[in-house]
């Protein structure tokens, strides 16, 4: 009969160190994280798009009239979220490589999403599309020792 493994303690899984991927990950977290929240309060302060030379008109056939909730998401996901994961992998929290992962899935949805809205193709749509793969890459190598930890005792 097999035996019940016991519950790892936390202390027993290595935090994500900061190697090359994880300075890497952080670095592209903290450029997501200022550039966001400076879009996401400029949409938000100003939810017609003038300060950005945008029109509604963009929104046409998306569920939004303006640009608020849009610059919310921006501000608060893409902004605060990945200045507060990149706070964690400071910390060597255990979830930041996983956090930042998501967050790297995440603008490289956006992206593709925005771009069927307001059909209008920008230079920073690449790059921070490129920025979400980086993301993603680099988390995966530096979470990985914690993640096979974790996988060992479970």
């Amino acid at each position: 009969m097999a035996q019940p493994v016991a519950a790892a303690k936390p202390n027993s899984i290595p935090g994500p160190q900061l190697n090359a991927a994880g300075r890497i990950c952080l670095g592209l977290l903290g450029f997501l994280g200022v550039g966001a929240i400076g879009g996401g309060i400029v949409l938000v302060m100003d939810p017609d798009g003038h300060a950005m030379q945008w029109d509604t008109s963009m929104l046409a056939g998306s569920p939004f009239s303006d640009f608020t909730i849009p610059g919310l998401i921006l501000l608060g996901l893409f902004g605060i979220g990945s200045l507060a994961v990149a706070g964690l992998g400071l910390l060597h929290a255990h979830l930041a490589p996983f956090l930042a992962f998501a967050i790297g899935c995440g603008l490289m949805i956006w992206i593709p999403v925005e771009l069927a809205i307001i059909k209008e193709l920008s230079f920073l749509h690449p790059v921070m599309f490129a920025t979400g793969l980086f993301i993603a890459i680099s988390s995966v190598r530096w979470g990985w020792p914690t993640f096979t930890a974790w996988r060992a005792v479970h």
